[in-house]
């Protein structure tokens, strides 16, 4: 296929780019800034910015989207709602718009866990209900019913990924996991405020980046939401101690604190995309950030 990729100087459109090339589809890349890499094939467009967008899905027979371009957490853009709003529902609707204008075959957006909100003990499937605890989890679940509604009325084949915590190479925003591994690269201490029952859903950038392009590829849709995560619930405690299999320099040290996003999520299903699209995460923590270290090492990562 003929991609346009959003978000594609990114944590997760970086992992996403060579993959896909790999795979035979001719990739677009569009982002707003490429954070002064040299990186000449990324187009810089904005996604309020209809016209060049609809002159590059012309110009380059665009038909399909990936979606990856927002803002990225409830811990960014925090007491500014409506740019939120802007950035992640103002942006997917217009994409939507095109992509239902173009007829396009498939559209594949990153959704959070963040829809969830504060579950607790129970299992989080696909059917769990959407009860968000942050402005940037709302905007998601507007994400979700807006492709939801283009399915249904203009029979766009779309769908949403509900995607774990994310870490990678391309990270930029704040992550305990590679503060962990960049710390004991310069052979210095990682403090880290946490409740030590505190679980995490983690899941490497690379592992998403397949769980897209299984949404991408696959024939049919059943559903129209997926779960995407390691398939590990962990707390910081057992992180670190599966961190040091990967790297024995770390040296973390937990302090009693709470986490940016304090939503109790303790079990998160991932059965639903194995079943119907194939895809099931490769890189449990340890392996992830072996991987995360090797790509630092090699310096194909964020600066």
């Amino acid at each position: 296929m003929n991609v346009l990729l959003t978000g594609a100087a990114g944590l997760i459109g970086m992992a996403l780019r060579p993959m896909l090339a790999a795979r035979g589809h001719k990739v677009v890349p569009i982002d707003i800034t490429g954070f002064g890499r040299d990186d000449p094939a990324l187009r810089l467009v904005g996604l309020d910015e209809r016209g060049p967008l609809e002159a590059l899905i012309r110009e380059e027979a665009i038909d399909a989207v990936l979606h990856c371009g927002a803002i990225s957490g409830p811990m960014m853009a925090q007491g500014e709602p409506l740019k939120l709003v802007s950035a992640n529902i103002d942006a997917t609707a217009l994409l939507l718009d095109l992509a239902r204008v173009h007829a396009m075959r498939r559209f594949v957006f990153c959704s959070s866990i963040s829809v969830y909100g504060d579950v607790g003990a129970a299992a989080i499937t696909e059917a769990t209900p959407l009860r968000p605890t942050s402005v940037y989890g709302a905007t998601k679940v507007a994400c979700e019913q807006l492709i939801q509604g283009f399915a249904v009325e203009y029979g766009l084949a779309g769908v949403s990924l509900r995607i774990g915590r994310v870490y990678g190479p391309y990270r930029r925003a704040n992550c305990h996991l590679n503060a962990l591994i960049r710390n004991a690269e310069r052979g210095v201490e990682t403090e880290i405020p946490c409740d030590p029952g505190f679980v995490y859903h983690y899941v490497y950038a690379d592992d998403v980046a397949e769980a897209m392009i299984a949404a991408l590829e696959a024939r049919d849709l059943p559903h129209r939401e997926y779960n995407v995560g390691s398939g590990e619930a962990l707390t910081m405690p057992a992180i670190v101690e599966k961190a040091a299999a990967a790297h024995p320099d770390m040296r973390p040290r937990l302090v009693p604190g709470a986490d940016d996003v304090p939503d109790v999520q303790t079990r998160f299903d991932v059965a639903l995309i194995a079943a119907d699209l194939g895809w099931k995460p490769r890189f449990p923590i340890a392996e992830g950030l072996a991987a995360y270290r090797d790509a630092i090492r090699a310096g194909k990562a964020a600066a």
